[in-house]
């Protein structure tokens, strides 16, 4: 299920680009920008937390355990109650991570997770805010660059695209604008990575 679920984001993703790209837009600046960055041999393995594209099953599931023994990381969070959570900092409000990869050959070529405030916000607060909160973050994070890709469904939101050496983050608010969905793909999936 979980395959089926990230062949069709990545079919959905690569037809948003493909169709978007067809006006020199945002889209085909990306495509440009990727393709650059995968022939310099730019490589970010690094994901958040000590967690890095290539770590092992068995090694993600000790070091969960460890940071959870540190009361680091927990079972649970807004997105989904079976994933993990861990505090984040670095955002203008107290905020937290929820997070879960996914594995190919017994290691991590994908991370899903999603940002969210844990504290209310007032009134002053609105829904793109914490959308432009998470983008600065992964600036901060990563550097490289971000770039919108308008969808090409009317009733759906515009994607945030983040890029930086293998490391592709798409970035889209929840409908409810009370999270911020990630997904981190590795564009090298086939190839050994370094730790």
């Amino acid at each position: 299920m979980k395959n089926i679920k990230t062949k069709l984001v990545l079919v959905t993703f690569t037809a948003m680009v493909g169709l978007a790209s067809c006006k020199k837009s945002e889209a085909e600046r990306y495509m440009a920008y990727e393709k650059e960055q995968l022939q310099n041999g730019v490589v970010q393995d690094s994901l958040f937390l000590g967690l890095y594209f290539g770590m092992p099953k068995k090694e993600f599931r000790e070091y969960c355990f460890d940071k959870n023994l540190e009361k680091k990381f927990w079972q649970g969070g807004l997105k989904n109650m079976s994933w993990v959570e861990s505090k984040l900092d670095g955002m203008q409000y107290p905020a937290a991570i929820n997070f879960y990869p996914e594995f190919t050959n017994d290691t991590i070529t994908e991370m899903n997770a999603a940002i969210y405030y844990t504290s209310y916000i007032d009134g002053n607060f609105d829904s793109d805010h914490l959308l432009l909160d998470v983008l600065d973050l992964l600036d901060k994070w990563y550097g490289g660059k971000t770039f919108k890709v308008n969808s090409p469904v009317f009733y759906k939101n515009d994607v945030q695209v983040h890029l930086k050496g293998n490391c592709r983050i798409t970035v889209t608010p929840d409908l409810g604008g009370q999270l911020v969905n990630l997904w981190f793909y590795d564009l090298k999936r086939g190839q050994k990575h370094k730790s």
